[in-house]
Order: structure tokens, then sequence, then C-alpha cells
């Protein structure tokens, strides 16, 4: 993927969440997903994750969600929990 800036946006259906402008993914298993974006990272909580399409040329990830407990930004390299230490 080159190195231009990726415009992310986010698409949830109901049953099947799509990421757009996702350059890494850090963490996935059936409950959690993490996906490093341009300048913050994204977590997706749920129930029954399973990434279905996965195209890392287009930076785009599709998720099929169970369940969806939360979304949630994050800056890159900034950690709350390293906040309160």
């Amino acid at each position: 993927m080159a190195d231009k800036e990726l415009q992310h946006s986010l698409n949830f259906d109901g049953s099947a969440l799509t990421v757009r402008g996702v350059r890494q993914v850090s963490e996935i298993d059936d409950k959690q997903a993490v996906f490093k974006l341009d300048k913050n990272v994204l977590t997706v909580r749920g129930g029954g994750l399973n990434v279905v399409k996965l195209d890392k040329e287009q930076g785009v990830v599709v998720i099929e969600v169970g369940s969806l407990s939360s979304i949630g930004y994050r800056q890159s390299g900034i950690s709350i929990k390293g906040l309160f230490r």
C-alpha cells in the first residue's frame, strides 16, 4: 500500500461492519478487533466477530458481527492506561 493518507470510514448494516482506511490489523478474535488507521487506533468490541474480507491494497476490512457492544478511537501512541499509572 502506498504511503498516502487514507480516509477512513465505518459502515454497519446490522450484521457486518465495513472499515475503510485500515493500515494494519493489530488484533482480532471473536470478541475484539483492533485496527491501526493513519492517525488513530480503532477498537471494535462485541461478540461473534469474524473477518469475512481483508483487502490490504485498498485498506478495507469487513467483519461479520454477531453483537456489537462498542466502537472506540484513540490516538496512535497515546494510551489512557499509561496516563494513570
